[in-house]
């Protein structure tokens, strides 16, 4: 009987460990998860960066070559797809200082492209205006001057430094994801697998206060039963 108390007074202790354990490794996997899930928005973030700065250069080719198209030729068909580039780089610009607001450094080199492109619409419009107004040889001229100012050249060396620090900050990002998700499937399975345990020893538990009542209830009766009486003679 002793034997049976310890035995049980043991699982009750196996048990309340294992309640425990499984609440321990909830919290555990909430937390893993929502580091999983930081991590995952930022490599998002940089991925939206680097989209948006390629997006931004294919801008600036375009209203380039639109440009070189009104001067060589002088047709005003090139000036809708100019000014649309020209806008379209505007906003370009504004998405990924928006997107890089959370990142000082990124956040001067986007400024200081922000001061480039508008130096480079700039010195597309002056050549424009010029071919529009005093012909062909001049904006020519106008445009190997504004070719001397290399702004096109900087342009390119700080989209390079932006790419290069969000594919760096991505790929810090996307390994700790990777780790959270692991992290956090091995908690779900330790989860489960914990689950299973603290389910048996209930199912034991009661197992055992069942047997145990009903031995009580047999033992009661026995006690309760009627003595059988003599037979008279």
């Amino acid at each position: 009987m002793l034997h049976r108390l310890f035995a049980g007074k043991g699982l009750i202790i196996a048990l309340a460990v294992g309640f425990i354990a499984v609440e321990s490794i909830v919290a555990a996997s909430f937390l893993s998860l929502l580091h999983f899930k930081t991590s995952n928005n930022w490599a998002t973030k940089s991925e939206q960066v680097l989209l948006e700065l390629e997006r931004m250069m294919s801008a600036v080719a375009g209203a380039e070559t639109s440009q070189r198209g009104y001067i060589i030729t002088g047709s005003d068909e090139y000036l809708a797809p100019y000014r649309e580039a020209v806008v379209t780089l505007e906003d370009q610009i504004r998405r990924i200082g928006g997107l890089t607001r959370d990142n000082s450094i990124q956040q001067d080199r986007v400024a200081y492209l922000a001061t480039q492109v508008e130096q480079r619409s700039e010195e597309m419009d002056q050549a424009i205006v010029t071919r529009r107004s005093k012909g062909l040889l001049y904006a020519k001229s106008a445009v190997a001057v504004n070719q001397q100012n290399r702004t096109m050249d900087t342009i390119q060396d700080i989209s390079a430094q932006i790419r290069k620090e969000e594919t760096r900050v991505l790929e810090r990002h996307r390994a700790d994801s990777e780790a959270w998700a692991f992290t956090t499937g091995s908690f779900a399975a330790v989860f489960f697998l914990l689950n299973a345990v603290v389910f048996t020893l209930c199912g034991i538990v009661i197992k055992m206060a069942l047997t145990s009542q009903a031995q009580a209830e047999r033992l009661l009766h026995s006690f309760q039963a009627p003595q059988a009486t003599p037979a008279t003679r």
